[in-house]
């Protein structure tokens, strides 16, 4: 199970950067800047569940999948892929995304897989072998695959899994790290320190810092410090610490990036400083949501839902943003919720407060904490975990209640003493507009599985193991499965097919740990095997046409075939910067100058196929054309 505990900072240049907690870098190599802001990259379009909750908006829903209230009863089984390793929150937890037939995740040893979509057959795997506290992920866009170690950013090449870049080394000491998935918009790949990795956990000199990298080269474009006073930290840099981000942030149309800041420590206090007194004050930006300018990480607005948080109550959870009406006015928002097991929504233009709802068991959550040891509800590892969804006008949250046992001093018997068998969960639909609440189901085990909605059903799962998929407009049970282990890991679905990681101990005493597709087309999809000479003949059969690319076009050996047929496409750079080379569906790996790929693709209408290139702004300035099958 993740220790949801997080905080992120960085050096400071000059005082008046510091107090904007914001540094700039050099400008971007990739990307446009007369170009639309707030833009996913080009592949999303075009995949069902190419990202860690599914959009910038972080709405995790599809309605691009057959799986619905009529069909879902059918899910079963098509195939799985055993995760080995070892890891003190188990092996995977985080989303599986779904790219171009490609499932592509990363475990909580950072080590980064590619399965075959319809039979889970292992394409490639890239070993770092280096435990990450979690969540983690893996992030599509660009051409390239998006990850990071506890140190590190990286980029894969998506079709082999070589290493095409690496960051510098982010976290400023060893009492920092890295353990969120990557945000990608507007050619920058977003991340976040915290102040802790496997090895050092809130141990103080430990800032929350925001990175925007360039997506091309991974080199820093500008950084936020989530700690209002920087390397300061209010006041004890020795002990202190705080802030950072768990989850990819929202990204609006307006270039807006809202990102959910964790909390400040010590997470409660010490005998020497009761009531986190080490840190007077509200400890900004901690628990707060912190509205960006996604080209220059300037601060827009903050709104810090708890101040001077004395029981480790992080406002992590992925903010979404939505548009509903408000007084008859459709009005953009932004929702947001955390470990003090409190849902909020702010009005996303100046961040306006609109309404608060609590979820789960409440005892012990407000004031000073007394020197007696008192119990807590939520407790440390309670509250709202993972990320929520939403759909139509409904929101839907996953929650845990599990208490802890502390007083002004700390927790009583250390966070690892806490009993998940005593832990319950729950799963409540809100109306977004008003914070109503629609439905609610209580669960038997902790909610640690998201939410994730196809049509008209929501799917979760829980800490036991149990995934499940309810009706979005009742609550009622649709179809439920015990997993081989526990889950603390979230679902996607790419059409027909439900992806989820089971791949924590739970409460099972011999746990298989595994990334399991459940479709409803249980028997998995093999291409049919051919003999050599069969394949001889299909090489023969295939045309194969030259293209070169340069700044900015194309050129093409021959623009059009006379019958359907397969096409390889031999693509060489010819100019000075990467290039891609994209066409029905498929593309080539990013290409670097003077080098050459192949791609095949079978064309099997007649018709016009477009192609293009996919690094931002080259097809505008004219990488695209039109290949025609006659």
């Amino acid at each position: 199970m993740k220790r949801y505990l997080t905080v992120r900072s960085i050096v400071a240049l000059t005082t008046a950067v510091v107090a904007a907690g914001v540094v700039g870098f050099a400008a971007s190599s990739e990307g446009d800047p007369a170009s639309p802001v707030g833009q996913p990259p080009p592949e999303w379009a075009a995949n069902t569940w190419p990202a860690h909750n599914h959009d910038l908006s972080n709405t995790r829903a599809t309605s691009q999948s057959p799986i619905n209230s009529q069909t879902v009863s059918q899910l079963k089984v098509k195939w799985s892929f055993p995760l080995k390793g070892a890891s003190e929150f188990g092996l995977f937890s985080s989303t599986p995304i779904v790219v171009n037939g490609t499932v592509y995740f990363q475990d909580l040893n950072s080590n980064v897989f590619a399965l075959d979509r319809n039979t889970g057959a292992l394409k490639w795997e890239h070993k770092f072998n280096r435990p990450s506290v979690g969540p983690n992920g893996v992030s599509f866009g660009y051409g390239r695959l998006y990850a990071a170690t506890e140190t590190q950013a990286f980029a894969l090449d998506p079709q082999t899994g070589h290493l095409i870049w690496k960051s510098r080394k982010l976290p400023r000491n060893g009492n920092e790290g890295i353990d969120m998935t990557p945000q990608l918009y507007d050619g920058t790949v977003l991340i976040s320190t915290i102040p802790g990795n496997v090895k050092s956990f809130y141990k103080g000199k430990g800032d929350g810092i925001v990175w925007a990298l360039d997506a091309a080269t991974g080199k820093p474009k500008w950084t936020f410090n989530t700690v209002s006073d920087g390397a300061r930290l209010w006041g004890n840099r020795k002990i202190n610490s705080g802030g950072g981000l768990w989850y990819p942030p929202a990204v609006d149309t307006a270039g807006r990036v809202f990102i959910s800041v964790a909390n400040p420590a010590p997470l409660y206090g010490t005998k020497k400083f009761p009531n986190g007194s080490s840190r007077p004050g509200p400890d900004l930006y901690t628990n707060s949501i912190v509205a960006l300018d996604g080209k220059t990480g300037k601060r827009i607005w903050v709104r810090q839902a708890l101040r001077h948080d004395v029981r480790d109550y992080d406002l992590q959870i992925p903010a979404i943003v939505t548009t509903v009406p408000i007084h008859g006015i459709d009005t953009e928002i932004v929702v947001v919720a955390g470990k003090m097991g409190k849902v909020y929504a702010y009005r996303a233009a100046d961040g306006r407060p609109l309404w608060k709802r609590s979820v789960g068991r409440h005892l012990n959550d407000t004031g000073p904490l007394p020197r007696r040891t008192v119990t807590i509800f939520p407790g440390d590892l309670g509250g709202v975990e993972t990320p929520m969804a939403l759909d139509a006008g409904r929101l839907f949250v996953p929650w845990v209640d599990l208490p802890i046992s502390a007083s002004a001093s700390g927790p009583a018997h250390g966070l690892t003493g806490t009993n998940l068998h005593k832990g319950r969960g729950g799963f409540a639909a809100f109306d977004a507009a008003s914070g109503r609440r629609i439905w609610q189901r209580k669960l038997p085990s902790m909610d640690f599985g998201a939410a994730t909605v196809t049509n008209d059903v929501v799917f979760t799962s829980t800490y036991a193991g149990r995934i499940y998929a309810f009706d979005v407009q009742t609550g009622k049970t649709l179809w439920t499965q015990q997993a081989p282990a526990g889950i603390n890991s979230f679902p996607a679905v790419d059409g027909d097919t439900l992806l989820v990681g089971a791949a924590t101990p739970g409460f099972t005493k011999k746990p298989q740990f595994q990334l399991i597709a459940y479709s409803l087309s249980s028997a998995p999809s093999t291409a049919p095997t051919s003999s050599p000479a069969h394949a001889t003949s299909a090489r023969t059969a295939a045309s194969t046409d030259q293209v070169t690319g340069r700044e900015f076009r194309f050129r093409l050996s021959t623009k059009s075939i006379k019958q359907p047929r397969a096409v390889t496409f031999t693509f060489r750079n010819v100019g000075t910067e990467l290039h891609d080379f994209r066409i029905n569906g498929k593309q080539t790996r990013l290409v670097q100058p003077s080098k050459t790929a192949n791609l095949t693709v079978r064309l099997k209408k007649k018709g016009s196929y477009r192609y293009l290139c996919t690094v931002p702004g080259h097809a505008a300035a004219g990488m695209r054309g039109v290949f025609t099958v006659r």
